[in-house]
Formats: structure tokens, C-alpha cells, sequence
């Protein structure tokens, strides 16, 4: 945005100024003002005020890698972006194929409009201004920080953009300011020159302004009293920065259709679908070798240092096992339209991916394994045979599922990254039919453990991988760390095969006992508080903990199960077996889906190996 200097405005600014000679006395009076325009920009109050330049201003100028020959472009499917290897800055091992995330953005224009109509499409540009590092640091540092809403993070931005003094914040966002800022920030945000106009003065000073401009520096004046005041909502704040109904079209500087694609500098392709101003999906697009002729707009000058920093060439080679550390995606949503929203897209780290997961697991897998875990007509129904999985407790085999799928997230490293990991399945004797176990009954129980043992076996492989790359990490062994992300990503995969196999002959299981005879068990808080109660007294008892140790589970990952177990409340373990059961076969199947969709990865490390292999 370019620096523009009207003379009407510092006449304005100047005898308003004037008017506050009681809190500003070093001002000199109206008649000891020069009335040579010229000099009034020494003046450095109402100079610099005048020039002084947005928080962020990246504009349309600043996106120069629209590809318009990928129109048309649509993969066959989307890996999960966060199912791949993120490194401990953030970077993500992508190989080549397509990937998406659902995230949170945010306003970062103030005063303009979020309507779809008029220019559907975004594009990636940079984030630009003399605020972006502080801005991209509340964003990066709001992703490791969950328990803060994301209403406060935009508030926070929307502080930011107005250059609103910090210590005059509520006791509720100076807590946000505090953990997403350090001292030398906030000191460095304290004190815009904008903070000291009074709104009165502003609104005869905008009213020279052209439009858009006006519309925004109106918005950021309305933010700076409504962030004044404290009975302000987050509602107030938002219908100041967010104009409704549709943008002017005469405000349309650039014809982009949604669902347009941009190169991003890390080197891969990115577009952009956003859901009003809080939420966008976005897709990412890494080809497979530099074959594809695939030009970028050329209608604007590329701004130095503003273009890709790498090209494709070698980087990705020609083979589906070539992967690269990539960043994740950053900078700015840019419309065609200027008066519509620029938009902050939240680089939606692991760590948040890790803990919606984690809510999803606790409201489906883990009730019903704690559901199980309640001595019901169902265990008496299945608790039979040798043992090794029945007689232990359902509820540890279905717990599994739930202490595996969050150990693939984050874990302590291992430093022997050298060795490659290979699923060794526990053995369990099979059950045999007779007295009271049927026929069916015996091989649909076979069945699923042999799927469970599998499932495990290969989770735990992948576990072992994404710990090895964290070791080889911190030894800086680049080639290590790609090895066992490969080997993770190709165990990861194998997983969701295992887990709909399993799921299926779960259900199948489930099946085969209604049929002989299985009713429903409605479970009650009461039933439910008695249990956990009884789960925060003792813990697991020795034959669970010796079973799970069976299942390859160390003390820690048995510690860290138990908690996840005892965070779920009697309200949410209310209600039916067969409608928790369903819904972790529907979880289960899910998430197995999900994986499945992640790039194949050639296991050569398996080479004469013959599967399966069993544990002595």
C-alpha cells in the first residue's frame, strides 16, 4: 500500500490536535504552526500518523504465483495433511500426491466484506508489514496453546491491525496477550500514534479518504473504542470489522474463479475454500516430478524475493518413495476483490490436529471400552475359551485402538534410527468350539483376535518409526529421518486396512452373539461412577496390566491410557452397548479410511521378509 499524504487531512489533524493541548502540552498552539504544508510532516506526531503504514499490508500486488493453466485440476482424493510426519519446527514429510486440512482463519482486513458473491476465488500471497513477524507469531503460537478460544486469537489479530494499546486490554485478553506475546512484543506494539486521535477528529478525516481505504481505517477506529470499552462483545467487534452483504463489484481488480491454485514457496501447489471468515479448507497439490508444463500468471511483475524459493526439479524426484520437508501453509487467503476479507490461515499444527483427535477417540473408542469394562450380559456371553483376550477384559482390547491412534500423533524420540521396524504378531491360542460356545460363535471370536493382533502389530511398527525419526532428528541424521518417516507412513497406511478388517469382524462378532441370545445394556451413571470409582482407586489390576504387556504396551503407554479412560465422565458412558459399539465400529472404519488415502510407500526394508511374523 503506498504512502499517501493529503493536505486537507493534516489541516484536520492539525487543529485537532490543538484542541488537546491539555494532554499533548508539548504540541505548539495553532499560531505557532508553519502553514507551509511541507513542513507540518516534520512535525513527527502528524507525520508520521499520516504515513505511517498498515499492521500488514499484502495486497494483490504481493500474489504472484496463480497457476490459471491448473484450472480444471482436480486429484482423485486427499490425504489428511496431519496424518503425514510433522518434524519439531512445524515442517510436514509430503511425498508427491494431494492433501487437505481443515482450519481456522481469520479477519485480517478490518472493515471489509465475507459474502461469497462477487470474485468466489483466493490465492496465496505472503504476509507483508511491519507486523507480520508478530502477527505469524500469534498464530503459529495459538496453534500450541488449544485451550484458547479462537474468538480470542481474532480479537487479538483485530488489536493488532488498529494498533490498540495492550494495557488497556480486559483481565481476560491479557491473559491471551500474555502467553501469545512475550514483554519485547507487547512493548513494541504499545503506543501507535493512531491510538492518540480522538474518534470524533478521525470521522472528518476519513471522510477524504477513497474507498476501500475509508472503509478500513474506520473499522480499525471502531476497533480501537470498542476494544476501550469493557461491556464490548466479541459480537460488537465483529460487526465493525465484517461488512455485511456483498462487495462492490466495482471493487474487483482481478478475475480469479474458486478453486484456484497458487505455487507456494515451499514448493508445492495450494489453493483455498473458506466458510465465512472462521474456517477454511485448504488443499495442497505436491506433483510427482517436474514434467508437468504448468505455467504461473504472468499478468503482474514478480516482486523481488517474493517468489518461490524452490522449484520442483530433483527435489522430488521421479519415484513415489522421493518425500521432501515441507512447511506448512501460511501467508494469506488474497480475493480478487478488495473489499472483500483477507484471510489468515491458521497453519493448524499437530498438536491441535492430535487433540481433536483425541476428543473424537474419548467420545467413541474409549466409552465404549470403559462401557465394556462394566460387568455386563455381554461379557458373560463371550468370556470364554482360554482367555487371552475375553477373560482380560473387552474393554483392553478395544482400549488399544484408542492408546495406538494417539501414540501415532507425538512421543518420546528413540536413537535406534538405524533399525528398520517389522510387526511381530502376538500369538493366542484359537478357541476351540464346545459345551456352550458354538461353532460360530468360536470363529467369529478367532476371527477378531487374529485382526486385533495384526492391527497391533503393525500400529506398533508405526509408533516405533515416528519415534525413530524424532531420535534421528536430534541428531541431525536427515537420512534417518526420512527412512523411518517412510517406514511410518507406509505402517500408517498398512494400519487402515487392519482397522476396517478388524472393525468388520468386530461387528461380525457382535452380530454372532445377538443372534445367540446378547440383549442390549443400557449403562446409568450410577453403573458408570461405580466403575471409574473403583478405576481411580485401584488402577488396572495385575492380570490387565500382565495382558497388556502381552499386547507389546509399556508402563507409560498403560499409565497414559488409564487417564485418557478416567477423563471420560459417567454422563458421557451413559446409554446403550449396542449404540456405543456401533459407534466406535463407525470410528474405527472412519479413521481406517482416512489412512488408506495416504501415499503408498514401496516397504524395501522388507525384503525377504515373509508376514506374518509371529512372536515366539
Amino acid at each position: 500500500m503506498k504512502k499517501v499524504l493529503y493536505p486537507s487531512l493534516i489541516i484536520l489533524l492539525i487543529s485537532g490536535f490543538a484542541q488537546m493541548a491539555v494532554a499533548f502540552p508539548s504540541l505548539p498552539s495553532i499560531p505557532d504552526l508553519p502553514i507551509d504544508i511541507p513542513s507540518v510532516s516534520d512535525l513527527p506526531l502528524v507525520g508520521d500518523l499520516l504515513q505511517e503504514d498498515p499492521a500488514i499490508t499484502s495486497c494483490l500486488d504481493d500474489a504472484v504465483s496463480e497457476a490459471p493453466d491448473m484450472d480444471g485440476f482436480e486429484p482423485e482424493f486427499f490425504t489428511q495433511l496431519y496424518d503425514m510426519p510433522v518434524n519439531s519446527d512445524g515442517s510436514i514429510f509430503l511425498l508427491p500426491g494431494a492433501y487437505e486440512l481443515e482450519t481456522r482463519s481469520y479477519c485480517l482486513h478490518a472493515g471489509t466484506y465475507v459474502s461469497d458473491a462477487g470474485g468466489n476465488g483466493y490465492i496465496y500471497a505472503p504476509l507483508v508489514g511491519d507486523r507480520r513477524d508478530i502477527i505469524q507469531a500469534i498464530l503459529d503460537r495459538s496453534s500450541d496453546h488449544g485451550e484458547i478460544p479462537q474468538r480470542d486469537v481474532q480479537v487479538l489479530i483485530w488489536a493488532v491491525l488498529a494498533k490498540y494499546e495492550f494495557t488497556d486490554m480486559n483481565s481476560s485478553m491479557q491473559r491471551t496477550v500474555t502467553t501469545l506475546l512475550t514483554t519485547e512484543e507487547i512493548f513494541e506494539l504499545n503506543g501507535g500514534y493512531m491510538a492518540l486521535v480522538p474518534d470524533d477528529m478521525m470521522s472528518r478525516v476519513f471522510g477524504d479518504l477513497p474507498e476501500p481505504l475509508r472503509a478500513v481505517m474506520e473499522a480499525e477506529a471502531g476497533l480501537r473504542n470498542s476494544l476501550s470499552r469493557a461491556e464490548s462483545s466479541y459480537e460488537d467487534l465483529e460487526a465493525i470489522a465484517i461488512l455485511p452483504g456483498n462487495p462492490p463489484s466495482q471493487y474487483n481488480e482481478r478475475d480469479i474463479p474458486e478453486g484456484r491454485w497458487s505455487l507456494h514457496p515451499a514448493g508445492y501447489y495450494i489453493r483455498y475454500f473458506p466458510s465465512g471468515y472462521t474456517h477454511t479448507r485448504v488443499e495442497i497439490w505436491v506433483p510427482e516430478n517436474s514434467s508437468s508444463n504448468i505455467s504461473l500468471f504472468t499478468g503482474l511483475n514478480k516482486a523481488p524475493g517474493r517468489g518461490p524459493s524452490k522449484g520442483f526439479g530433483d527435489d522430488f524426484g521421479t519415484g513415489s518413495d522421493d518425500g521432501d520437508w515441507l512447511s506448512g501453509p501460511n501467508g494469506i487467503a488474497m480475493p480478487g476483490n478488495t473489499s472483500r476479507q483477507r484471510l489468515l490461515v491458521s497453519p493448524g499444527k499437530n498438536g491441535s490436529r492430535i487433540d481433536d483427535e483425541i476428543g473424537r477417540i474419548k467420545n467413541s473408542v474409549n466409552t465404549f471400552s470403559n462401557i465394556a469394562g462394566i460387568p455386563t450380559d455381554f461379557l458373560g456371553v463371550v468370556s470364554m475359551g482360554p482367555g487371552y483376550i475375553f477373560d482380560r477384559g473387552l474393554d483392553k482390547v478395544i482400549d488399544l485402538y484408542g492408546s495406538a491412534i494417539k501414540a501415532l500423533g507425538m512421543d518420546p524420540p528413540r536413537f535406534d534410527y538405524t533399525e528398520y521396524a517389522i510387526p511381530v504378531i502376538a500369538h493366542v491360542d484359537s478357541l476351540t468350539p464346545g459345551g456352550a460356545l458354538s461353532s460360530e460363535m468360536s470363529q467369529a471370536m478367532n476371527s477378531f483376535v487374529e485382526s486385533t493382533m495384526a492391527l497391533n502389530a503393525v500400529m506398533q511398527a508405526a509408533q516405533i518409526s515416528l519415534d525413530r525419526m524424532g531420535g534421528a532428528e536430534i541428531d541431525n541424521e536427515e537420512f534417518w529421518m526420512e527412512e523411518q518417516a517412510l517406514c511410518y507412513v507406509f505402517y500408517k497406511r498398512l494400519s487402515g486396512e487392519y482397522l476396517i478388517e478388524t472393525a468388520d469382524r468386530f461387528s461380525h462378532l457382535f452380530d454372532v452373539c445377538r443372534s445367540e441370545g446378547l440383549q442390549d445394556t443400557y449403562i446409568t451413571t450410577g453403573m458408570a461412577s461405580e466403575y471409574l470409582n473403583n478405576l481411580r482407586s485401584n488402577g488396572y489390576s495385575s492380570e490387565d496390566i500382565e495382558f497388556m504387556h502381552f499386547l507389546g504396551r509399556n508402563d507409560d503407554q498403560i499409565q497414559e491410557s488409564l487417564q485418557v479412560k478416567l477423563s471420560i465422565t459417567p454422563q458421557e458412558m451413559e446409554g446403550s452397548l449396542f449404540a456405543a459399539a456401533d459407534e466406535c465400529f463407525s470410528f474405527m472404519r472412519e479413521c481406517g479410511a482416512q489412512w488408506q488415502l495416504m501415499p503408498e510407500v514401496n516397504p524395501y526394508w522388507t525384503e525377504g521378509v515373509t508376514y506374518p511374523i509371529y512372536a515366539d
